[in-house]
């Protein structure tokens, strides 16, 4: 594939915005992004993120954007352009542009934003996502907080309330492994916030780590106006962060890949149908709406029957934060270009591998309605020759992408390429970024899974 050359604007554009240019056309790496051990070295990997090759094309600004950029900011054209934004609305179909956060102030949600920047900052560096990562950087210090404060949020912990820490803690763990939420960590939780507090942050973290899995795995490149070579404080300059995804011994200053999680073996499917038997009979943690004040919430092309489902339930008790998440997630389900049966195969695989058994019975029953056999869906663990190779490859990227997103690499996104159009590889990593929200809401908050 050849790029037509650029025009003198388009190069002055590049050259300004570093990193906004064509998808490199160099060969795909099969390398991970490192991971910074210290705060000094973040600040480097951030600014070298300006540089970041996109993974799929992201041709410089338009005109017309930058003129609505610039009246947006008010600070010159570049500071008001969002190549995250840019990214999104070049590939995603209209209907799923929203990402389900609301711009609307929700007066039922009381948690401070900066104290959420902080949850959003938290899990960026647990998913090494650097794209995220600036963008909380330079939220953080916008709203205030001290280059000490933030580095204390990398490397020492200490530094803060035991109310900050239960939430950090709880942040770090639901971003990790969700597979591993109970109800001690919501007790933990209990001892200095309220259900619908609690019920607050898990929605911010299920929707920071959906964020990050589109950002990080597109290799988005970050804007090149923003700040990040700033002076760190001699007692936090060589301490090893306490969140990034760093194996457990090694040198703090030498490059190193992610750590992989490790969260054994899948169940085999006797296993899994006790687990979606036991999910059949819980109790939900968390309080849902009832079912008329939860019809408030869902959007007007609604289509379902009956009793609304927990997670709408769960939902509502936010009536505008919460609408925005439930009408992404129906639109997620009904619209774009996917197919019906590939969008619930990639729910099922996450949520398989998230052990989110809600979701995973959400997704085995679309797969159902859609004519698959027990048998088939079972095969989707460990898909073989009978799937098609182009299914394989999205289910494979699936699989990575729920568990492992720092580990995505230029070569990930190119398989995919080869056999989908780059509007419908977009699609894909979204689907899996609509799985990550989902399956955190959902197995968190102990849903009980409809008859």
């Amino acid at each position: 594939m050849r790029h037509r050359p650029l025009s003198l604007t388009a190069a002055l554009l590049v050259l300004a915005f570093p990193g906004a240019g064509p998808a490199a056309e160099s060969p795909a790496s099969d390398l991970p992004t490192p991971v910074a051990a210290t705060r000094p070295e973040l600040k480097d990997q951030l600014e070298r993120s300006k540089q970041a090759h996109p993974r799929l094309p992201l041709p410089p600004p338009s005109a017309e954007e930058l003129a609505a950029a610039k009246a947006r900011a008010g600070r010159g054209p570049m500071s008001g352009i969002i190549n995250n934004g840019r990214m999104r609305r070049l590939y995603l179909p209209a209907e799923l542009l929203g990402g389900g956060f609301s711009r609307e102030p929700d007066p039922t949600m009381t948690l401070d934003n900066t104290f959420k920047t902080m949850f959003f900052w938290i899990v960026s560096r647990a998913n090494n996502c650097t794209y995220c990562q600036g963008h909380q950087e330079v939220k953080l210090a916008g709203d205030g907080v001290r280059e000490e404060t933030i580095a204390a949020l990398d490397g020492d912990w200490s530094e803060f309330t035991p109310a900050q820490r239960a939430a950090f803690a709880f942040t770090l763990k639901l971003t990790r492994a969700p597979n591993q939420i109970g109800d001690a960590d919501l007790d933990r939780l209990r001892a200095h916030y309220t259900d619908l507090q609690i019920l607050e942050i898990i929605m911010a973290v299920g929707g920071f780590n959906a964020m990050n899995r589109w950002t990080g795995p597109l290799a988005i490149p970050q804007e090149g106006h923003r700040v990040f070579l700033t002076p760190t404080p001699e007692k936090y300059r060589a301490l090893r962060s306490r969140v990034a995804p760093l194996p457990a011994a090694g040198s703090a200053a030498a490059p190193v890949c992610a750590q992989p999680a490790d969260r054994g073996p899948l169940e085999n499917p006797a296993q899994v149908a006790a687990a979606l038997a036991a999910c059949r009979k819980r109790a939900p943690r968390l309080p849902l709406a009832s079912d008329e004040q939860a019809r408030g919430v869902v959007p007007a092309d609604w289509s379902g029957s009956g009793p609304l489902p927990q997670w709408v339930r769960l939902l509502a008790n936010f009536p505008k934060g919460g609408r925005a998440w439930v009408a992404q997630t129906w639109h997620a389900e009904t619209k774009g270009r996917l197919s019906s049966q590939l969008k619930a195969e990639i729910a099922y695989v996450a949520a398989r591998h998230d052990r989110a058994w809600y979701a995973l019975g959400q997704a085995q029953r679309r797969l159902k309605d859609l004519g698959l056999s027990d048998p088939a869906i079972d095969g989707l663990d460990h898909p073989g020759d009978a799937v098609p190779e182009a299914e394989r490859a999205a289910l494979a990227l699936a699989r990575k992408l729920t568990v492992d997103p720092a580990l995505i690499t230029d070569a990930d996104i190119a398989a995919l390429r080869r056999h989908y159009p780059d509007p419908e590889v977009a699609e894909i990593v979204y689907h899996v970024t609509q799985a990550a929200f989902f399956d955190r809401l959902t197995e968190a908050a102990g849903l009980r899974l409809e008859p």
